[in-house]
């Protein structure tokens, strides 16, 4: 390849890479918020055991005990039902003015 083709590709590369920094700038400062679609996993537990203990929580707020035969399950399938049942303990996502509070006061949109 020449010395052209060279340059024109280190070009793109160096418009693509600012318009990336660009965007995640623009993107990353407007808002202050951050959706999860799972709890962070600093806050699942690691252990067998820990993972029952909260598992058993969050039954409780929903007045529900363990099911029958859980201590066959795996620590990966009751690592999912602490998550599905901690979801379904949080409710319904909001909906209309509560899903993003100030949005009408946005100075850019």
């Amino acid at each position: 390849m020449g010395r052209k083709t060279w340059l024109s590709i280190a070009a793109a590369f160096l418009v693509g890479a600012g318009s990336a920094a660009t965007a995640y700038g623009l993107a990353g400062a407007s808002s202050g918020v951050t959706v999860a679609s799972q709890p962070p996993a600093d806050q699942v537990p690691r252990t067998r055991q820990a993972l029952v203990a909260q598992w058993e929580k969050e039954l409780a707020k929903a007045d529900l005990k363990l099911p029958e035969g859980w201590e066959k399950m795996s620590t990966d399938q009751i690592r999912a039902q602490y998550i599905i049942q901690r979801r379904h303990n949080a409710g319904p996502l909001p909906t209309g003015p509560d899903y993003d509070p100030g949005f009408h006061n946005n100075p850019y949109g």
